[in-house]
């Protein structure tokens, strides 16, 4: 947004107090020039003033070193130095300031006095809220007994290795055999003995070509015991005369 530089009512320079202004200096229309009692201003050569510029100078001297310009606008109260070369903008503000040399200061500025810095406000931190007491614990009967810790306090039981004893067999749990098959197993083969052993003759030679019946080994304690479990059982095999 533009804004329209200030209108001069009076084009004339205004000059009050004790102000020294070089011969060499250039100052704009409307410019006002103060100095309050005990203060001075000094405008070395080569200065360039703007219109509308006002400065004021008060407890003190204000001196405007050579080659400084100062834009239309610009407002200088208090004392202080204004560094060589210095560029000013337009409508810049200053108060009890120092500006360094080759200094360029953005217009629509504004620079106080920066021995008077104000301190930052510390806030306090806020109240921590008050922390309410544990609840205390009640003990009970399954705290103050813990059945894993009474075993691990009882020393270790002994091993015991069971030995067993060996129970010698009765006579009842053995069944008594026979030895009839023994007998018979023995027979068999003290006759095939004798028969491999003895000459054979021709009807022999026949008989033994022929395929002999199988032989069943405990024929006669099967029969034994069938006899045992079905005594009716000989009445059927051996049919009356």
């Amino acid at each position: 947004m533009n804004i329209s530089p200030p209108q001069l009512l009076n084009p004339d320079v205004y000059v009050s107090g004790d102000v020294t202004i070089d011969p060499d200096a250039t100052l704009a229309p409307g410019v006002i020039l103060q100095a309050a009692t005990d203060s001075q201003l000094r405008i070395a050569a080569g200065v360039c003033i703007g219109r509308g510029v006002i400065i004021q100078v008060y407890q003190g001297i204000l001196e405007i070193e050579a080659g400084v310009v100062l834009g239309s606008g610009v407002l200088i109260l208090g004392s202080g130095t204004i560094g060589e070369n210095a560029c000013i903008g337009s409508e810049t503000t200053i108060l009890e300031s120092s500006i360094a040399p080759q200094q360029v200061v953005a217009a629509r500025s504004l620079i106080g006095d920066q021995s008077r810095l104000l301190e930052p406000e510390q806030v306090p931190p806020p109240p921590e809220p008050p922390q309410s007491p544990e609840p205390q614990r009640i003990s009970t009967f399954e705290d103050e007994f813990d059945p894993l810790s009474e075993l691990a306090s009882f020393p270790p039981e002994p091993q015991i290795t069971a030995i067993l004893e060996e129970k010698p067999a009765q006579p009842s749990d053995v069944l008594s055999t026979s030895p009839e098959p023994e007998t018979a197993i023995a027979s068999s083969s003290e006759q095939s003995e004798e028969t491999a052993l003895a000459p054979q003759s021709p009807e022999s030679l026949e008989l033994s070509s022929q395929p002999l019946p199988p032989i069943i080994y405990g024929k006669d304690h099967l029969s034994q015991l069938l006899d045992t479990l079905l005594p009716h059982r000989k009445a059927f095999n051996n049919p009356q005369n």
